[in-house]
Formats: structure tokens, C-alpha cells, sequence
């Protein structure tokens, strides 16, 4: 018996596993346990855990074993474990009692997360590299994969840290679960079974499937923006601005350390908040799961959920009061039961870079479509180190790295047979005051009565405060060039980012173009082999193709779930718009089409046709039919390459994945 097997017959089998039954959501039958961010509603339906995860038994294929003697297994299962110390040089303070969200002493974890484990997903890294990733317990044994005589006789099991930054029985960064990996390397017994649909793991006497990775996969969901948007005043609901309430940020929001009471629970405090009634990502997932996808793309900003909500919130933008308090832990949801006398320091629920603000706000409503296909993840700006950044490099970060969170991380391409994604991390951007959360609602204009409009572009040297700029500039402008470098691979290239490079806003009476700093890197030739560009951020719908494809598909989807902004772009005028961006001696420039700009939540998908060239369709949710429904709307992205020129010239594929992972390492 070689090591491996001796090591996957020494893992202790817990008895009380109750995967693959039908389990309860709550802990409790009390109706204080129900889930904060499901609110006490009965609207979002729980799949049993039976049909989140279904019992397979693979049986030992003939073919596959012939295989197995001449390949070589070269596959890594890792942990993703809580030992990795603390390596940021942002200040973290841990208010409050730090047992609120374990299930230590008297006050366990009000939801029974951990009848959903083990959560499998595959997300694909570098060079298109599955990563088989599952997420479990702290405490318990990763998942093995069936047939472990398939792997190599020294054993390949390995472990890696890449957990919390702080003790996990401290806040504000807990995750008391492990990630376990296992990555399918081009050649390998794994990898075929993944290809073949066939790969499946044992868990505590069970069987579970994992999702199947083409190699030539032809229809692409398209998604992005997906978390509940809470983004209170301050994590305290203190006097923010009295000291020491101005203290560091702890989720990219302002820690009050002043004490208050049931009385200051009921004032209104004003924020950025959408009622858990208004939250439509579970429903939206759960219908994209049966649209029979090959890839998930997820553009970036997964975790909206920065604080708690305010009994009596007032949100910034409508004056209103949203119904979102339930994300608070029961005690907190109400003050009826608080007594006046109780002091406290921090409201305690289902928000935050933890286990709980993931599960909440997305692990939890993507459970059904991470069954379904691989993801490609993209960062978003909400998952910076100072907000979600810890709980991006755990869970789905695609490359190895030593830090637990860095704060931009080198392009990477996703290759498949006849397309290529390539991946920008632009997370770190600052636009111009505030960018597209800033605009001032109002009217832009129709359809002019002679020429065209032309967007402004949202110039940052125009503020004076915005020391970033140069150093940012510099360093998008080095990525682009491997943007283009990749591209040169592939006739069919997608870029696929957070922040639109072709985007169009409506800002007071003016139409706008965005992102400055991108579209300022770009070089004379960096698109012209991309065919599209898909991207979030702007929390709206928007498809724009361009007269003779001089520029690529510009393709936003920002309305995956999280709180829409209004779009103000009058849709006659679009094809009357005349883009040009960048550097002027470059003349990146194009006149749109069609396109449209739509505030409603859903989502695209891409699918190649059989005569080459991609139809791109968008699906929207609709309260009325309580559905989610395709729109009258769609666009044809031509087979590539985009442009002809001095670099249509197809280039090893290798060759500029060993420059990217040479950059990473040096970055790192």
C-alpha cells in the first residue's frame, strides 16, 4: 500500500455527516435562528442538500485504467488552511466580543452552514487550469478523490497555508473553514476526468460530483455585481465624526468605538443600502443554473455587505427606509428585547470579509450554479484588501501567492480551443471623484440635430488630490501590453475586467465615457485582436457594438444583484455616439452601432455559433411573472481576429504565460 492510500484510510470518518440528506436551513426550529440574510420571508426557496450536491458512483472505466499506466499523475491537493499569519500593513482592530460569529460557548452559529459542506466549485486559473476547490470545516479531512490508486505512488497530497490573518477566533477576518485544491494539470488522469464530466470525491462515506470542464466549451454565462449593497455610515452606529470615532476602517468603512445604547440603535443613520426584498441574486443564479452553461464568467464584486443595517436607516440616494436589518443577528434586528441599560460597541450579523459576509453573499445563492460549470473570477473594486480583498484570495484567487492579500496581481488568460479570456485585475483604480457612484442624476441629451455626440472623458489630473494617478497609469500601461501580447495567441480574444474600457454614462446633462485610466493605458494596437470586452461596475446593463467592429463589443454586466443606479442615457441617442478615448495620436476611436443601456437585474450569455462569430443575449428578471426572461436585444460579436495587422501573428501560447508567471513572481 503506497502512502497515499495509507494516509486516505487514516482519515477519521465523522458520524454525524448529513450530506446528501434532506437537511433544515436552521439550526433551530426558534424563530430567533432564521438566517439574517434571508430575512424572514419565504420567497427564496432552500434546495435540500440532495440536489445541491448530488451521490454519485463512478465505476472504474477500462479505458481509464489503461491510461493510468503510462500517464504520470501530477496533480496538487492543497489546504487552504488558518495558520498564515497576518501580512498586511493596514490597521485591523477586532471590536466587541469576537465569539459572535463562532460556536463557542453559549452562543452557536444561527445558521447550520455546515450542513451544505462539503461546497464544491472549480474555478480555471492560469493557462486554463482547473482548480477543484471544496470548502469544508475547519476541523474536518479534505475530500479525496475516487480511485486513488490513480494517483502517484509517493503521494501527491500536500498542503499549503493560505488562511486567516488573524487568529480565527478573532474578528474582524474569521473563516473557520478550509479550502481544499486540487489542481488538474494538463496530461493527467484528473484532468481527463474533469473533461469527461466523470471526476467525483468521497466526503465522509459519500460520493459527490464535480462540475465538467470542456476543453471546448461554447456558452459563456455572463455576470457580475452580485452582493447585497449595505454601506452604513460607520461599523458602530456611534456619532460618527466625534473622536475616536473617525478610528481606522475595518471593511473599508469607519470603525466607532464609542459606546451606545438601545436608544441609538433606533436613530436614523444615513448610508447606501437595498432590502434584502430588493436583493434578487439567488433567484437569478438559480434560474442561470438551468440555462445549460459551459463557463461562468463573474465579473467582480461579489461582497457588498461592508456593515450592518440600521434599524432606521435612510439610504443617500431615494430618503428611503430599506428593509435590510435582518442581516443583523436576531438581537439586533429588533431593539424590543434589548435593554436600555445594555452598552455595545458593534452590531454583530451576516455582513463583513468573513465566513459569514461570503456564505451570505455568495456561496449561499450560488449554490445550485456552481454545480452546474467552472468559474472564471474576476476582482472587483469591492474586493480591495480594505474591503473583501482576505476572502477573494481565499476562495477564489487563481494563482498561488505567499501574502494573503495583494493589492493587484499581473494579467492571466484563460485559453480554451477556440477562444481566449484575458484576465485584468483593475480593482485598485481611483476615478475621478468618486467615479460612477458619484454622478448626478439628470437628462442627457436625445437625438442631436446635426453631427454627433462625443462622451467626455473623466480626466484625473483634473483633481488635485488624486496623488495616484502616475503610478497607476504606469502600471495598467505594463498591462496592457501583456493584454496584447496574450491576444496574439488566439483569433478570438475576450477581455474580461471590472471597469468598462468603452463604457458610456449619463453624468448631469452630459454623456461620459469610462474608465479613464484604462482607456489612457491603452496602446495603438492593445485591441486589435480583442473581439469583446466584458466587464461590470456600472450596476446596469449595457451592450454597445461599433460601426465595422473598429472597436471591440463593449459588453456591462453590473446587474447581477447588487442595487441598480439608474441609467439616464437616452437610447435614441446611442447610435449617434462617436467614442474616442485614450491618447489622441493613438485615434482609438468608433461610432456606436446599436446598443443599449437597460436598470434591471440579470444577466448574458455568449455562445458560439456553429458558423463562427458569437450571439451574445441578455436576460432579465421580471417581477410580475416572478421570472427570469430573455429581452428583445441582442448583438453578433464576428469570428476573429478583430483586426488585421502587424499583429496578426499567432505566438506560442506558452511562451507568454512563462512572461506572466515571471511577472507575478516578481510582483509578489
Amino acid at each position: 500500500m503506497n502512502p497515499l492510500q495509507q494516509h486516505i484510510e487514516s482519515i477519521e470518518l465523522i458520524s454525524n455527516a448529513r450530506n446528501g440528506h434532506t437537511v433544515p436551513l436552521y439550526g433551530s426550529a426558534s424563530v430567533e435562528l432564521l438566517p439574517p440574510f434571508l430575512e424572514s420571508q419565504s420567497r427564496a426557496e432552500v434546495p435540500p442538500s440532495s440536489h445541491l450536491f448530488s451521490s454519485v458512483r463512478l465505476p472504474v472505466k477500462l479505458i481509464l485504467n489503461a491510461i493510468c499506466a503510462v500517464l504520470v499523475m501530477a496533480t496538487a491537493f492543497c489546504v487552504l488552511s488558518s495558520n498564515k499569519g497576518f501580512q498586511s500593513t493596514h490597521p485591523y482592530y477586532a471590536p466587541g466580543n469576537s465569539t459572535w460569529l463562532g460556536s463557542e460557548g453559549d452562543n452557536p452559529t444561527p445558521l447550520d452552514y455546515a450542513s451544505y459542506f462539503p461546497i464544491i466549485y472549480v474555478i480555471m486559473g492560469l493557462e486554463g487550469t482547473p482548480h477543484l476547490r471544496v470548502i469544508v470545516d475547519k476541523t474536518d479531512a479534505c475530500p479525496s478523490p475516487l480511485h486513488p490508486e490513480l494517483l502517484d505512488e509517493d503521494g501527491i497530497l500536500d498542503t499549503r497555508t493560505l488562511g486567516n490573518p488573524i487568529n480565527d477566533s478573532e474578528m474582524p477576518y474569521k473563516f473557520p473553514i478550509k479550502v481544499c485544491e486540487l489542481i488538474a494539470h494538463s496530461g493527467t488522469i484528473h484532468r481527463r476526468l474533469l473533461e469527461l464530466g466523470e471526476l467525483s470525491l468521497s466526503w465522509k462515506d459519500r460520493f459527490y460530483s464535480v462540475p465538467r470542464v470542456k476543453s471546448n466549451p461554447s456558452r459563456y454565462l455572463l455576470t457580475g455585481d452580485t452582493g447585497l449593497r449595505l454601506k452604513p455610515s460607520n461599523l458602530g452606529l456611534g456619532n460618527l465624526g466625534e473622536s475616536p470615532c473617525n478610528a481606522s476602517e475595518i471593511y473599508g468603512i469607519h470603525q466607532c468605538f464609542l459606546n451606545f445604547t438601545k436608544q441609538d440603535l433606533v436613530e436614523s443613520q444615513r448610508g447606501s443600502y437595498q432590502g434584502l426584498d430588493e436583493w434578487m441574486f439567488k433567484e437569478i443564479a438559480d434560474a442561470a443554473a438551468l440555462k445549460d452553461v459551459d463557463v461562468i464568467v463573474h465579473v467582480g464584486d461579489y461582497l457588498y455587505r461592508q456593515g450592518p443595517c440600521p434599524i432606521n436607516n435612510t439610504d443617500s440616494n431615494d430618503g428611503k427606509t430599506k428593509d435590510c436589518s435582518a442581516v443583523n443577528l436576531p438581537e439586533f434586528a429588533s431593539p424590543l428585547d434589548i435593554s436600555p441599560e445594555t452598552v455595545m460597541n458593534f452590531i454583530p450579523g451576516f455582513y463583513g470579509d468573513n465566513w459569514w459576509g461570503w456564505w451570505a453573499d455568495f456561496w449561499y445563492p450560488m449554490l445550485t450554479l456552481l454545480k452546474t460549470a467552472p468559474l472564471i473570477p474576476t476582482r472587483g473594486n469591492h474586493e480591495i484588501c480594505e474591503r473583501g480583498g482576505y476572502g477573494f484570495f481565499i476562495f477564489l484567487s487563481p494563482v498561488a501567492i505567499e501574502d494573503f492579500c495583494l493589492d493587484n496581481f499581473p494579467v492571466y488568460s484563460v485559453p480554451f480551443e477556440n477562444e481566449q479570456f484575458i484576465i485584468m485585475d483593475d480593482s485598485a483604480i481611483n476615478p475621478l471623484y468618486g467615479g460612477v457612484d458619484k454622478y448626478i442624476p439628470g437628462e442627457c441629451p436625445g437625438i442631436p440635430s446635426s453631427g454627433t455626440i462625443e462622451p467626455v472623458q473623466e480626466n484625473r489630473y483634473e483633481d488635485p488630490a488624486d496623488m495616484s494617478v502616475m503610478q497607476q497609469l504606469d502600471t495598467f500601461q505594463r498591462h496592457f501590453k501583456d493584454v496584447e501580447a496574450f491576444s496574439r495567441t488566439h483569433n478570438n480574444n475576450f477581455y474580461v475586467g471590472h471597469r468598462p474600457v468603452l463604457g458610456i454614462g449619463c453624468n448631469s446633462s452630459h454623456v461620459v465615457t469610462l474608465d479613464w485610466t484604462l482607456q489612457q493605458s491603452l496602446g495603438p494596437t492593445t485591441l486589435e485582436r480583442i473581439s469583446g470586452i466584458i466587464t461590470g461596475h456600472m450596476h446596469w446593463l449595457q451592450a454597445l457594438q461599433f460601426d465595422n467592429d473598429s472597436l471591440p463589443a463593449q459588453i456591462v454586466v453590473g446587474n447581477g444583484g447588487t442595487k441598480l443606479i439608474e441609467n439616464y442615457i437616452n437610447q435614441s441617442s446611442i447610435p449617434f455616439i462617436d467614442l474616442n478615448v485614450g491618447k489622441p495620436e493613438y485615434n482609438i476611436k468608433g461610432r456606436i452601432k446599436k446598443g443599449i443601456t437597460m436598470s434591471a437585474f440579470g444577466f448574458g450569455i455568449m455562445e458560439r455559433s456553429d458558423g463562427g462569430g458569437y450571439n451574445v443575449t441578455f436576460h432579465t428578471w421580471r417581477e410580475a411573472s416572478i421570472s427570469v426572461e430573455p429581452i428583445d436585444f441582442s448583438i453578433f460579436i464576428p469570428e476573429g481576429p478583430r483586426r488585421n495587422g502587424n499583429s496578426n501573428i499567432i505566438v506560442d501560447h506558452q511562451q507568454v504565460h512563462s512572461h506572466s508567471a515571471s511577472s507575478l513572481r516578481s510582483f509578489v
